[in-house]
């Protein structure tokens, strides 16, 4: 058992029954609740991989350059917001359509809000060990969409220089002079 101060001990001897139920009541919460986003949230997040135009092949790359998620759009894929100890996840998403990437997205987890609980209820252990470590002071959004709009309905192109002389005249009737 830990030797509490005399102090304290006097202070609840003299406390009435109702005082020391809330006291009981506080001291259990601050210890049970000392890691708020870490109780609340998961540091895992099943996240929706989006593109438009939808259909296309993706991957997604962490930090460390490992795919850790694969599919065609639009699909779910579970991924971690613990980058490290006080640093969030970071991922890069690529859509492709026949092996060529039509569009790039990065992605980082940002603060959990329940991460913030820790202040009000007391908890440093839970807002600079518990949280950080287990990644749950982060998360990572519910969609991530990759715009490729730009570029997925872009065919091969092709350029024919010909002579003025070769033309029909119905060619020559849409030619615009300079």
């Amino acid at each position: 058992m830990i030797p509490l101060p005399v102090t304290l001990l006097s202070r609840i001897h003299t406390m009435s029954i109702p005082a020391k139920i809330l006291a009981a009541g506080v001291a259990s919460c601050s210890v049970l609740l000392s890691s708020c986003a870490t109780i609340i949230t998961q540091a895992s997040r099943d996240v929706s991989i989006q593109s438009n135009p939808s259909g296309l092949s993706f991957t997604v790359v962490n930090s460390d350059g490992e795919t850790v998620g694969a599919g065609m759009t639009p699909q779910t894929v579970r991924l971690s917001a613990r980058g490290g100890y006080f640093k969030p996840a970071k991922y890069t998403v690529q859509v492709k359509r026949s092996g060529k990437v039509l569009g790039t997205h990065q992605v980082s987890a940002g603060i959990n809000g329940w991460y913030f609980g820790n202040i009000l209820i007391g908890g440093l252990v839970g807002m600079l060990i518990v949280d950080p470590l287990t990644g749950a002071m982060y998360r990572m959004p519910k969609t991530i969409t990759v715009d490729a709009t730009s570029l997925a309905g872009e065919g091969p192109r092709s350029l024919t220089i010909a002579s003025i002389e070769t033309l029909s005249p119905e060619q020559r009737a849409t030619l615009v002079r300079l």
